[in-house]
């Protein structure tokens, strides 16, 4: 089973009310179709940049249904789950599955303790029993590093593995797994520093941060690497990585919506205890959006 999805698919942000923090779905739409506009070939929601993690079912419902309602099957929807059990995953996996998603990205459990091998395996098949549709495994948790060994394991005895998305700064595991895995799982990029090498090396496709910030150019470099063109994919690289070093960080998802917001379109904050920037750190965004070519619009 391989997903449904090819090149630049965003982890869209999660737009929020700037008074209450809840779930703005006027604002949802509207990011949905510009990014549909700007020509993504799918979307995620409720990834990390989407702040899954804090989301309830309802929410999770809520999130996923207005971005199926609004793509109107002109991209596929992947539904994001972030849980720090099976039973929460399942949980939320329903409610995305409810909402009308084509697949979901699960990550392993979130809580301090590390499962087994074979505990991941039991976990993402009662994932896969009960929503019955593909799972892209979200390989970002730091203290449950599946290697692709594991990873072979897990793909090998469910049969509802569609996919890997290699996270956590780790390009090494990208490469083992586009060697050992390829032939039977879709291999997406999670790592917005390493999109030029990763598109080399062959991945599918990338979920990650900047594709949600500036899909336009994240296109721009996958289109460049499929034609062959290293040198143009290597200078927007270059144009991307400042923006990045300005976005990355522990309230990343803020940072994101800041450079967002500069750039005109309406996203609102990120949910608290996640503070806004600085005024000269968003001075410093702002710079690095106009080195990268970029139209700031405030």
């Amino acid at each position: 089973m391989k997903l449904d999805v090819r090149g630049i698919i965003p982890p869209m942000v999660t737009p929020f009310t700037n008074d209450t923090e809840e779930i703005d779905v006027k604002a949802i739409y509207e990011e949905v179709e510009y990014l549909i506009q700007a020509g993504v070939t799918g979307i995620c929601v409720g990834g990390s940049t989407g702040e899954g993690a804090g989301l309830s079912e309802r929410e999770i419902y809520t999130l996923n249904k207005a971005v199926v309602d609004q793509a109107k099957d002109r991209v596929p929807v992947i539904g994001g789950v972030i849980a720090d059990s099976t039973a929460e995953a399942i949980r939320k996996s329903l409610a995305a599955k409810e909402a009308g998603v084509s697949s979901l990205q699960v990550t392993p459990p979130h809580y301090l303790w590390t499962p087994t091998t074979e505990g991941l395996v039991k976990h993402f098949g009662a994932i896969g029993e009960k929503a019955q549709l593909p799972i892209l495994i979200y390989n970002v948790v730091p203290w449950v590093d599946i290697n692709v060994h594991a990873m072979k394991q897990i793909i090998d005895h469910v049969p509802w593995m569609a996919g890997v998305k290699q996270s956590g700064g780790d390009m090494h595991k990208i490469a083992d797994m586009l060697y050992i895995l390829k032939e039977d799982v879709t291999i997406i990029t999670g790592i917005d520093d390493m999109l030029y090498p990763a598109f080399a090396l062959g991945v599918d496709g990338a979920i990650t941060c900047m594709l949600a910030v500036v899909p336009e150019l994240c296109i721009e470099l996958w289109n460049k690497v499929q034609a062959g063109d290293h040198q143009g994919a290597l200078a927007i690289h270059n144009r991307l990585l400042p923006l990045w070093r300005e976005i990355e960080g522990p309230n990343m998802p803020y940072l994101a919506k800041t450079a967002i917001e500069l750039m005109g379109r309406k996203v609102g904050p990120a949910r608290s205890p996640i503070l806004g920037p600085s005024e000269a750190k968003k001075a410093l965004i702002q710079q690095r959006l106009v080195e990268a070519g970029i139209t700031v619009t405030v």
